[in-house]
């Protein structure tokens, strides 16, 4: 079948079960644990915040058999984070809560070897929440499926990545935090994202997240691959214009599929409104974890953003599955349509 009409068939499905189906934020928002009996099934919480001289992130992996955390802030051009990347479930040091509808954020311990911190944050939100499956176009996955072979297999195995809940906002993250006896007070642009659902970090075979966050503009550019979907692209940007979403990317994807960390990547994105902006990023420092006992390998990094001509912060995410044979399938990535 060719691909445009592929496309065609999978864009009208999808944007009908997105209609049928709206996001019930408020019902996400309440998702716990309670009654899940299978460890691949996660409850993930994650904040980052930045501005030109502070950055942090955070995340807390809910699993019914552990905890994965994520705790790093860094300040003065010198990263500080939780070493211990998986804790026994419910014994993680990172407490992210939900107090009369506004997430908190604390820890208190060590970071690095021997530098302690004490940290209190509570994220007030400034737009509403995207949800990644019903506010992106449909015609961002119905791409990712047409670029595959369809058959009877190849439906059932997408039902592997359909089971997760992934959504962000943006907002602010207010709080304070005293590093080896320094106090800081910080009123910092942020995003929080949650996600929940199954997921089997050694089912993805590689992946990109670029976000940059600022007073006047957020940015998203996520890049996932898996064995039934070679690649799948999704992104935002908001700015005075408003929110629009990502209709197409540029970015070369061979700068992505070779197992490194990029020091810097660049891309042109074009917007539903039919706007064009270009994206650069540099990385600035970064921390790298272990998921699965080593299957699938993620380096979050802190990096610089310019974007449509702004200086900001972010994050340049990237991850790879321990076997190098599997990244983007093995597929010839000039051929793919995107």
């Amino acid at each position: 079948m060719f691909f445009s009409l592929k496309k065609k068939i999978m864009g009208h499905a999808i944007a009908k079960r997105n209609l049928e189906h709206p996001f019930d934020f408020a019902a996400a928002e309440q998702y716990t644990l309670d009654g899940v009996n299978d460890p691949m099934v996660n409850n993930s919480y994650y904040f980052s915040a930045h501005n030109e001289h502070l950055s942090f992130f955070a995340r807390l992996g809910k699993r019914i058999n552990q905890d994965e955390t994520w705790f790093v802030v860094y300040v003065d051009g010198k990263l500080y984070s939780l070493q211990q990347e998986v804790f026994p479930a419910g014994a993680s040091p990172l407490r992210v809560e939900n107090k009369d509808g506004k997430w908190t954020v604390s820890y208190e311990g060590i970071l690095n070897e021997n530098d302690q911190i004490c940290f209190q944050g509570t994220f007030v939100a400034r737009q509403a929440p995207i949800d990644f499956t019903s506010n992106m176009p449909a015609a961002r996955m119905a791409t990712g499926m047409a670029n595959e072979k369809w058959s009877k297999a190849f439906f059932a195995e997408l039902q592997t990545i359909s089971g997760q809940c992934h959504y962000e906002q943006e907002g602010i993250l207010e709080g304070s935090f005293t590093l080896n006896g320094k106090a800081v007070e910080f009123s910092l642009p942020c995003v929080r994202d949650h996600s929940f659902g199954k997921r089997d970090w050694n089912y993805m075979n590689n992946h990109l997240w670029l976000m940059a966050v600022s007073a006047p503009a957020q940015f998203n550019y996520s890049l996932v691959s898996y064995p039934a979907l070679s690649v799948l692209e999704v992104g935002n940007y908001r700015d005075e214009a408003g929110q629009h979403y990502m209709l197409q990317a540029d970015l070369d994807l061979q700068l992505v599929a070779n197992g490194t960390i990029p020091d810097e990547l660049s891309l042109n994105v074009l917007l539903d409104n039919r706007r064009s902006i270009p994206v650069q990023a540099k990385v600035l420092a970064g921390v790298t974890y272990h998921f699965q006992d080593g299957q699938y390998i993620l380096h979050e990094n802190i990096a610089e953003f310019t974007i449509d001509g702004k200086t900001c912060r972010g994050i340049l995410e990237i991850g790879f599955n321990r076997d190098g044979k599997r990244y983007f399938n093995q597929r010839n990535l000039t051929e793919i349509k995107r």
